[in-house]
């Protein structure tokens, strides 16, 4: 492990200072480079705010393969049979899902938000929405042999501002409201949704609530509730 992780910092030292001239050149230009692989890998670089070692090597490695594929334009072996994470009809861009649910659950302010859309993905629920591209599809679980893709369909494409503003409800400030999760409402059917990056690129997240099995209200019997399974 030592040496693999000594290798790719090794290996890192040409890519990172790419990635610091990138970063260097964006900041003059007055851009933000925040949601590419080489900026990420030199703001965590150039952070020495110090945190744990294996943590640090995990990021570090995870950092450095998305900044090969980039540079390369390949995938890695091990993830050759997967797909391209651009693709949303891929097991790479479901395991880039995955991972960014298990990121959102290692945060307080988002633990609740995404425990909620893990069960959405168990339950087939949980839909994912490129407006730029008009592509959509439903997650699926790739480590669940019952699950696969159930392909990519077409929806109205869009600008993510024009799409965000027809879909999220607001308050009469003008402010988009949130659920208790810090998930945002659809004002159109009231389910819940998230927008944020899953790989290198943007998406719009939405689901509802997985149907649960409770004990019949007070007053009433088994019989007169089982409609509302």
């Amino acid at each position: 492990m030592v040496s693999s992780i000594n290798s790719i910092r090794i290996w890192s030292s040409q890519a990172a200072l790419n990635a610091f001239k990138e970063v260097s050149d964006n900041k003059t230009a007055g851009s933000s480079a925040s949601g590419t692989s080489s900026s990420s890998l030199a703001d965590m670089l150039f952070d020495s705010s110090g945190g744990d070692d294996d943590y640090e090597d995990e990021k570090l490695s995870a950092l450095i393969a998305s900044l090969q594929r980039t540079m390369n334009g390949t995938v890695p072996d091990e993830t050759a049979g997967d797909g391209s994470v651009g693709d949303m009809s891929s097991k790479a861009f479901m395991k880039a899902l995955q991972e960014k649910l298990s990121a959102l659950k290692a945060s307080p302010d988002t633990k609740a938000m995404a425990e909620a859309m893990q069960k959405a993905l168990d339950a087939g629920t949980l839909k994912l929405t490129d407006a730029v591209a008009g592509d959509q599809i439903t997650a699926w679980d790739i480590t669940d042999g019952k699950q696969t893709s159930t392909g990519v369909t077409s929806v109205d494409k869009s600008d993510w501002t024009q799409f965000l503003k027809d879909r999220l409800t607001r308050d009469d400030s003008g402010k988009f409201v949130r659920n208790a999760d810090g998930s945002y409402i659809e004002k159109a059917t009231g389910a819940s949704s998230y927008f944020g990056m899953v790989g290198e690129a943007y998406y719009y997240i939405s689901w509802t609530a997985p149907a649960t099995t409770g004990k019949p209200a007070a007053g009433t019997t088994p019989s007169s509730s089982a409609d509302t399974k």
